[in-house]
């Protein structure tokens, strides 16, 4: 069995869409599509069943999706193998939105000590960047986790703990009816949304998975007007006067047309490291993982 472009089925079972998966690929669907119809003609049985979820890996499309994972997993370790030969290379880092900001501050400073070394940066949610790390795809993950997720099993190391608020176009009823207000209790919270439109994060960020957590318990739901992948979108959303989002107080800290209320209780997120299990701990990665957390800590 040869297995071609395995980037591609594996995205493919990621994603459980052709469409996403080809987005995410910088392919056209088109080439997606061939190439899956003319790898299950090959191999004469289909790897996927089409579900109303999407697409669902077959028995057989579980097997070849277990082989690609093992080629993926063997052409880093060759690369790396290769580029310690030659000491130079490459460190595949997954971030969060936040991950990234923190990594383009350092990137200067990493250049100067490992002028040899290229990082190959993937930003994407939780969920997918841990399929990543367990598929070998990526070194290291700075991401945003949710006190209700399950921490890595190899350990991590706390970066920051970010609280979240909740931010309002300062022209909004509920701004001006409390202009003093700093907090917002959970019971108000309905009241100062109920007149407002909601922007909400993308199914996989951590900041939706606590705000659907928290609508879940207060039985409201927000007239969501629509969702989008990044926080700095929203807030731009937010500062145009768009409507309402849940963000963390680093997204508005200084936005002048926004007003944003703390939340009683309070509702946190945390940044962690996390290193994938079995990784070699290079120079470099060490390096890497020393600058993220002193420029994690000085923020």
């Amino acid at each position: 069995m040869d297995i071609k472009n395995p980037e591609y089925i594996l995205e493919i079972a990621r994603q459980q869409s052709v469409t996403h998966a080809a987005e995410k690929l910088f392919v056209t669907q088109s080439t997606l599509s061939q190439y899956l119809l003319k790898l299950e003609n090959e191999l004469g049985t289909p790897l996927f069943s089409r579900e109303k979820s999407g697409l669902v890996p077959t028995e057989a499309g579980h097997v070849y999706l277990h082989a690609a994972r093992a080629v993926v997993q063997i052409q880093n370790a060759a690369e790396a193998s290769i580029a310690a030969l030659k000491k130079e290379g490459f460190l595949c880092v997954g971030v969060s939105f936040w991950g990234l900001m923190l990594l383009t501050g350092l990137l200067p400073a990493f250049k100067s000590r490992f002028p040899d070394i290229t990082l190959r940066i993937f930003v994407d949610d939780y969920a997918h960047l841990k399929v990543m790390m367990q598929a070998g795809r990526i070194d290291l993950a700075v991401i945003s986790i949710t006190e209700e997720d399950d921490r890595p099993a190899q350990g991590a190391v706390n970066l920051r703990r970010e609280e979240l608020v909740v931010a309002l176009p300062r022209e909004a009823a509920y701004c001006l009816e409390h202009p003093d207000a700093e907090f917002i209790s959970e019971k108000q919270l309905p009241q100062a949304l109920d007149t407002l439109d909601f922007i909400a994060l993308d199914e996989g960020a951590s900041i939706r998975r606590i705000e659907d957590a928290l609508f879940r318990r207060l039985m409201y739901r927000p007239h969501v007007i629509c969702e989008v992948e990044r926080e700095d979108s929203a807030t731009r959303m937010v500062d145009a006067g768009v409507g309402a989002a849940i963000l963390s107080q680093e997204d508005v800290r200084g936005v002048r047309s926004i007003r944003s209320f703390r939340l009683d209780p309070p509702l946190y997120r945390e940044n962690i490291m996390v290193l994938r299990r079995g990784a070699k701990r290079t120079e470099a990665l060490t390096g890497l993982e020393e600058l993220l957390v002193a420029q994690a800590r000085s923020e």
